[in-house]
């Protein structure tokens, strides 16, 4: 079980860096991203950033849904 919650938790944790990095000061300072005008390009239009927002949204989806779903069998042992 210490390797599903260890996925679970990398979700969530990579599902808010991939939220919020693409509106933050470090995605347009990238040396990376900017390397190239046209990744330069690609990198500052909204709907890449949407993108990787919404790679996240579903990072967080799966990481919630599976810690919820590792968590309820304990809960329900309780009762």
């Amino acid at each position: 079980m210490s390797l599903e919650l260890f996925f679970a938790l990398y979700c969530v944790e990579a599902g808010f860096v991939f939220l919020a990095a693409p509106w933050t000061r470090l995605w347009t300072l990238n040396p990376l991203l900017h390397h190239s005008v046209r990744a330069a390009i690609l990198a500052d239009s909204p709907w890449v950033r949407g993108l990787v927002s919404g790679i996240g949204i579903v990072h967080l989806i799966i990481g919630i849904r599976d810690i919820r779903r590792l968590s309820r069998p304990r809960s329900e042992g309780r009762g």
